[in-house]
């Protein structure tokens, strides 16, 4: 009995020792095969070369659109990109005066004329005369200049348009870095050739890039300008009298329409007398031509008619004078 329970416990310590022993070998195994693991995937990425780089720039991606999203989002009204174009028509009694006061106000804004003519000129009637102005004021102080323009001559109308270039600006900005840094690449690469050739197509490569860079540089600076300086189209008439703001209800239309009519009137009387006394001379020169042709004709006619009268009478004293020497 007692080597059996001797035989008994010796089996039970072994079968205890190798359950103990394959345990410590299942975990040791699940370790290395965790490490290898591990390793393997290290090994990868250093194999690669561009896995952990790739990783990063993958995050980054997907964050910076984030970025700039809410950065387009907080500046989408202060940052961008709008080209305004107004267009007034102002009336005005004193034309030399307001023609003073606009290329002052242009001055003080610090703006330029892209174009003007005058049409007319002071020797004729008042009222003949205009001018016609495309002018580029900085953005920032077109409204004080069309203000000003309001108070020194009386608007007639006013006109706005607005449009928005923030698409193509940005487009075209990035067509210029990306540009500038395949140029960049371009020319390292181009440090590095050896062979003839490719130093040919490196250079001709470059030098189609650098011209698209000028190109679109240009395009930038044209939008830049165009988004900077508001262009105003100022059409300024001179007149005898300011238009007054015409009311929509029927007594003051009728109001300011027998009024325009009396000073029609009073118009067409007074520029009847300017005409006469500006065109006097050739009044009087035409008068006189006329008034001779009219005399000598007149006293052609009066011979001609006392020719006629005489003749008959003439030819029956002659006649009987005749007679009378016969009989004697």
């Amino acid at each position: 009995m007692k080597k059996r329970r001797i035989y008994y416990s010796l089996v039970m310590a072994v079968m205890l020792l190798l359950s103990a022993c394959s345990a410590s070998k299942n975990s040791t195994e699940a370790q290395y095969d965790r490490g290898t693991g591990q390793s393997g995937a290290n090994q990868a990425g250093s194999g690669n070369g561009f896995t952990a780089d790739t990783s990063a720039e993958t995050t980054a991606a997907t964050e910076e659109p984030k970025s700039s999203a809410g950065e387009a989002a907080n500046n989408s009204d202060t940052n961008r990109k709008r080209i305004r174009k107004i267009s007034l028509i102002l009336e005005t009694v004193e034309f030399e005066g307001s023609l003073k006061v606009i290329t002052e106000e242009i001055q003080k804004s610090g703006g330029y004329v892209e174009s003007s003519s005058i049409n007319g000129s002071s020797t004729e009637y008042k009222g003949s005369r205009s001018a016609q102005y495309v002018l580029r004021i900085p953005a920032d102080k077109a409204d004080s200049f069309i203000k000003i323009m309001g108070n020194k001559m009386s608007l007639i109308h006013e006109e706005e348009s607005s449009e928005d270039i923030t698409l193509n600006y940005v487009d075209v900005q990035s067509k210029v870095k990306a540009l500038e840094i395949e140029q960049e690449r371009l020319l390292a690469l181009l440090e590095k050739a050896n062979k003839i050739e490719d130093i040919i197509a490196l250079e001709e490569r470059l030098s189609d890039v650098r011209y698209q860079v000028e190109q679109n540089t240009s395009t930038l600076r044209t939008y830049d300008n165009l988004v900077e300086y508001a262009t105003i189209t100022l059409n300024v008439d001179e007149v005898l009298r300011i238009s007054p703001v015409e009311n929509k209800s029927p007594g003051s239309r009728m109001k300011t329409g027998l009024t325009n009519s009396l000073f029609n009137i009073r118009d067409g009387f007074v520029e009847t007398a300017v005409w006469f006394i500006a065109n006097l001379p050739y009044i009087i020169f035409w008068g006189i031509v006329i008034g001779l042709s009219i005399f000598i004709t007149m006293k052609v006619y009066h011979k001609k008619e006392k020719r006629q009268l005489s003749g008959p009478g003439q030819n029956t004293n002659a006649g009987r004078q005749e007679e009378g020497e016969q009989k004697k």
